[in-house]
């Protein structure tokens, strides 16, 4: 099926419902496609709050998940 015939059949298919619920899903779909494509501009405290964790990581100020999990466990008395 080509990309115009699966607008056709999907605008076809959006036409003869009344599902307000279904229209409210693709309606979703559609605005997250959307937002995907937008780009995101950090502002000077996240971008900061970035270099921070860079720094942390390139400093080995870090745990593995492992780790984590490990001290989880322990903390819970596992």
């Amino acid at each position: 099926m080509t990309a115009v015939e699966l607008k056709e059949k999907l605008i076809d298919k959006i036409n003869h419902t009344d599902d307000v619920a279904l229209l409210n899903q693709i309606s979703r779909v559609i605005d997250l496609d959307t937002e995907a494509n937008d780009i995101y501009i950090l502002s000077a405290d996240e971008v900061k709050a970035v270099k921070e964790g860079i720094d942390q990581i390139e400093n080995g100020n870090f745990l593995t998940n492992d780790a984590v999990n490990n001290l989880i466990d322990k903390c819970l008395g596992r």
